[in-house]
């Protein structure tokens, strides 16, 4: 975790904190271990925090293993969870542009009454079409598709952070929306809805992260 958020970053990241270590990066920036809430040896839970010393700016999310080729899981979890929600977060903090797009509450491809930052697009899979939901989301704003599901109660009003993973392989589905951290079944469903490519061989999936940071008043 150190490794990739100091790569994407271009800032160093190290871990600290003794009996329970976490990761910090520059400022009070730092990602600690969850409650687990999944027994899978491959998952972990994470919270993200843009101050440590103030909870309130805890945003909870999770790593899963991703099995193929010669990486390990685990390390590319880490990864493509760098790349799609580290990078929201640490843009959070920059407010820079640099890490992710800022996205208006009018903005057609954003949320309706919301402030946010779209984290990256990431996909992985086999065979010749691995690519084809990575290449659907590019094209297909989830934020907007999501938001009826989603509902206006998410919770709080500011640092809510939306996961979504999804895609096929195998003769299975997967299409799995979390916020906070926690599974949102009505998005899940919404998600499952929508028509993006189903492989008839190999596997395609993909992986986004939308940080909401307040909501519109």
């Amino acid at each position: 975790m150190a490794d990739e958020l100091s790569a994407l970053h271009g800032e160093v990241w190290r871990v600290e904190g003794g009996d329970e270590p976490e990761v910090r990066g520059p400022g009070a920036m730092a990602v600690r271990l969850g409650k687990p809430h999944n027994t899978h040896p491959h998952h972990f839970d994470l919270v993200f925090l843009a101050d440590r010393d103030r909870p309130e700016t805890a945003v909870p999310d999770c790593v899963v293993g991703i099995d193929g080729g010669d990486h390990d899981p685990v390390r590319r979890g880490v990864e493509v969870w760098a790349a799609t929600t580290g990078v929201s977060l640490i843009e959070l903090v920059a407010h820079n542009g640099r890490f992710a797009g800022h996205l208006d509450p009018r903005d057609p491809d954003g949320m309706p009454g919301w402030h946010a930052i779209h984290g990256g697009m990431v996909g992985w899979g086999t065979g010749d079409r691995y690519h084809a939901v990575q290449d659907w989301l590019v094209r297909n704003p989830l934020p907007p598709a999501l938001a009826p599901a989603l509902g206006g109660d998410l919770g709080r009003d500011q640092l809510v952070g939306v996961k979504a993973l999804f895609g096929s392989g195998g003769g299975e589905e997967t299409a799995e929306v979390r916020v906070n951290g926690e599974p949102h079944p009505a998005a899940s469903a919404a998600l499952a809805a929508l028509d993006w490519p189903r492989v008839a061989a190999g596997h395609a999936y993909a992986r986004t992260f939308v940080l909401l940071v307040r909501r519109e008043r």
